[in-house]
Parts: structure tokens; C-alpha cells; sequence
């Protein structure tokens, strides 16, 4: 789940990244892609469908350049997350589902359906979305923060198509908003894992606001731990999750680690890297939250470190580094 972004200035934050703004020598993925149109009507909802090769997009936008682009780019976004991960995806492609409505309104309507009517974290989300269940639901929100939302969400929908153990979500929250860094060239998309506005800014302040989460209490949270509306400090948890995630990428060792989770993960190993039956992992994991608090920390060790302390010391410089405050 996607909390919102504070309103900042981007000129500004833009200077500070240092290059953000630069003309990119790559191209990029075109947003142009073969898509078949077909009508959609629903409970009270009308609209259309859009399939493409991995996606099946039900909305009722009327949002022309929405319409246009966004199969490309969720192709493009699809391409990225094999990058972005190493994963590599073999077999019959699976349209997966993807709910764009026009409005905040519709949107909450069709949520309370598809969770059950229920009332939750789901529903209370004020700009973005949410994957449930490997279903993204998300609406227009104006420009192009719809991309980023989509981007962010998309990834966690990947997962769940493609993996068959969960990540603990230090890993899966962090490549999510690594995934929300793009820009437009023209037609075309260009994904910039290390220039992301909003999360800059959501780790810069948290740094220099003292909202610093220790690393291991951070392991620990999920993403529902930091909802409840927009705070400097909730959204300084993507913004770290962010920073980790450039962390681990730039450093061979680490990175290593991160792909061998990843690789495991998807291949239903992780019980060997815990120690545990298979059994006692799916049980775990019928609990919840609890499943990530007790899985978070012992995979870092076993993939990433065991030094917890002289590792958070080696985070901490790259992510004030990162935020352009040393």
C-alpha cells in the first residue's frame, strides 16, 4: 500500500538530487503498446477494458492520454521489475487485474466489494492505491502521480503472481517504492530507481526531523504500521525503505544477498534459510503481520548481514548521502 506524498517544491528538491532534471542519454520503453478494447460493465459501472500481454485493465476513465498510455506503461513497469529484481518469469502469461477507475468515489465502492465490505486500511488510503490479493485498485488522481501509484502497486502485484513465499516487507515495500522513480521521454518511459522526489524528500525530513527509524525496529515493520494518514514521520518509512533499497543495490555483497532471497522466495525456499518445515512457514503465514515480525530480521541476517549494528552505521552515511545532507 502507497501512503500519500507530501505537497513539496520540486524545482527544489529536483537541485538537490543533482541530475533529476538532467536530459537522460537513454531512450527509454515506449508507452505504446498493441492493446485490445472491449466494453465492461459491472455492478452499477460501466467502462472498458484494456488487455494487453500481462495485463487486463478494467476502468471507467474517460481520460484520454490515460487510455493511451497506461498499458504501455504497465508493460514497461513490467519489464522494469524483472530488472529491478533479477526475477526471471517463464511459462503462460497471466493478464492480471488492474482496476483504474475515474474518481476516489467509485473507487471506494469497488473496494469495499472486493475486500468483503469491510471497512480497513484499504479504504481509508486518500491518494494511491492498494494490491489485494494480486488485484490492483487504484483511480485517476490527476497527472502523472496515476504512473507512480501504478508502478508502485504493480510490483507488489508481481510479486504475488510470481512468487511463492512472501518477502518480508523491508525488501518488498523498498523495491515497490524503488519502482515509483520514472520520467517521460516523449512517448517513452525511463525508470529511475535512485531519482524519486517524493521519497528524497520523505527521507530527507526524516533525518533532519529526528524521525531516524533504528534498523532493527524497521526490519520488523510492515507497511500498515506506518498508515494513518499523512505524518512526516509515516511516510519517513518509505522514505528509508527507499534509501535501504539503493543501499543494498549499490554493494556487490549486499546485492548478491538481495537476488539469492529474491531467487529463493520465488522458487517456496525460504523455510530452508529460517530453518523451518514448509508446513510451519504457510501456518506462519496465515497470521498476518506476524508472519513478517518474526521473518523480517532472521532472513536479513541470513542473507544480508549478521553485523546488524556496524551495518546500520554503513546505511545510515549512504542514506544521509543520498538525502544530500553530507
Amino acid at each position: 500500500m502507497r501512503l500519500a506524498t507530501a505537497t513539496t517544491s520540486v524545482l527544489t528538491l529536483l537541485a538537490l538530487l543533482g541530475g533529476c532534471a538532467q536530459e537522460l542519454t537513454v531512450t527509454g520503453t515506449p508507452m505504446i503498446t498493441q492493446v485490445r478494447r472491449a466494453p465492461w460493465s459491472g455492478d452499477r459501472t460501466t467502462g472498458i477494458t484494456l488487455t494487453s500481454t500481462h495485463y487486463r485493465i478494467y476502468t471507467t476513465s474517460n481520460n484520454h492520454a490515460l487510455l493511451k498510455y497506461t498499458p504501455g506503461f504497465m508493460e514497461a513497469a513490467y519489464q522494469n521489475y524483472m530488472k529491478l529484481t533479477g526475477l526471471s518469469v517463464s511459462g503462460a502469461s497471466k493478464h492480471m487485474p488492474i482496476y483504474l477507475m475515474a474518481n476516489r468515489n467509485q473507487w471506494a465502492i469497488l473496494t469495499k466489494k472486493i475486500v468483503g465490505g469491510r471497512d480497513g486500511p484499504h479504504t481509508s488510503v486518500e491518494a494511491g492505491g492498494y494490491c489485494y490479493q494480486g488485484t490492483c485498485v487504484f483511480w485517476d488522481l490527476g497527472g502523472l502521480s496515476t504512473f507512480s501509484v501504478a508502478s508502485h502497486e504493480g510490483l507488489h502485484q508481481f510479486f504475488y503472481h510470481n512468487l511463492r513465499d512472501r518477502l518480508p516487507m523491508w525488501l518488498e515495500e523498498g523495491l515497490c517504492v524503488t519502482a515509483e522513480g520514472y520520467e517521460i521521454r516523449g512517448q517513452n518511459v525511463v525508470f529511475t530507481p535512485d531519482r524519486n522526489v517524493p521519497r528524497f524528500s520523505n527521507l530527507r525530513n526524516a533525518i533532519i526531523q529526528g524521525y531516524w527509524i533504528p534498523l532493527r525496529r524497521l526490519l520488523r515493520m510492515h507497511s500498515m504500521d506506518a498508515t494513518g494518514g499523512y505524518t512526516e514521520k509515516a511516510v519517513g518509512y518509505y522514505g528509508q525503505l527507499w534509501a535501504l533499497a539503493q543501499f543494498l543495490r549499490s554493494r556487490p555483497q549486499y546485492r548478491a544477498g538481495l537476488e539469492r532471497l529474491l531467487v529463493d522466495a520465488q522458487a517456496g525456499q525460504l523455510h530452508l534459510a529460517l530453518n523451518l518445515p514448509p508446513k510451519a512457514l504457510d501456518d506462519l503465514r496465515r497470521h498476518g503481520l506476524a508472519y513478517n515480525r518474526v521473518i523480517s530480521e532472521p532472513l536479513f541476517r541470513h542473507y544480508i548481514s549478521g553485523d546488524l549494528g556496524g551495518f546500520e552505521r554503513q546505511y545510515l552515511v549512504f542514506a544521509k548521502h543520498l538525502a544530500k545532507l553530507q
